[in-house]
């Protein structure tokens, strides 16, 4: 009688432990219908030099992601990239490699679930352990239990970690952001 009160229990209630599960809540959280917006600040320690950026995010859906800095901004549409460097007005255009795992995977959170290896499940927040083993490449996500992304880290080398910290999560964007961008006077495509 006691198991079949626990077997109701565990078919009634998500099995909060489960990796795929707060993944899954992120991508939900992430990819809203009406777009999301959150500032992240970016820290890169490469050995003993530490370099910090901070940027506006702009995400409309799983394909279209916009990323404001002082010096930059990057448009990705699917598997484009478009990097504006608002000093030279030089547009650089480029592709993203599908099978490649890099930074604005992680922002998007676009990782696939086989990667994770372990939920660590707080109070009010949950710390998702993943390893890439086909690039030597590990890490984190951090997120509240409503998915609200609140920290990521990539270790891509020995001593080379990029630690991003996130704030300001709001939901709601104008598709106008995505068409008012800096103007340029040279193009340079990457890929043709």
């Amino acid at each position: 009688m006691l198991s079949n009160f626990f077997l109701s229990l565990a078919l009634l209630f998500p099995n909060l432990t489960n990796d795929g599960f707060w993944l899954n809540k992120l991508k939900s959280t992430l990819h809203q219908p009406s777009g999301v917006q959150f500032l992240i600040d970016i820290e890169q320690k490469e050995f003993d030099k530490i370099s910090t950026v901070t940027a506006q995010v702009k995400m409309r859906d799983t394909t279209e992601m916009l990323i404001i800095m002082d010096n930059e901004t990057i448009l990705i549409n699917s598997d484009t990239i478009r990097t504006y460097n608002k000093a030279t007005k030089q547009l650089i255009i480029d592709k993203i490699i599908s099978e490649e795992f890099g930074l604005f995977t992680l922002i998007r959170g676009a990782m696939d679930p086989s990667y994770l290896v372990k939920s660590d499940v707080f109070k009010d927040k949950v710390l998702l352990r993943f390893n890439i083993d086909e690039y030597g490449y590990s890490g984190s996500i951090g997120v509240f239990k409503n998915g609200i992304p609140i920290t990521m880290s990539l270790s891509y080398a020995h001593n080379q970690v990029i630690d991003i910290d996130v704030k300001n999560f709001k939901v709601g964007v104008k598709k106008s952001d995505f068409l008012n961008l800096p103007k340029v006077h040279e193009i340079i495509n990457l890929y043709e």
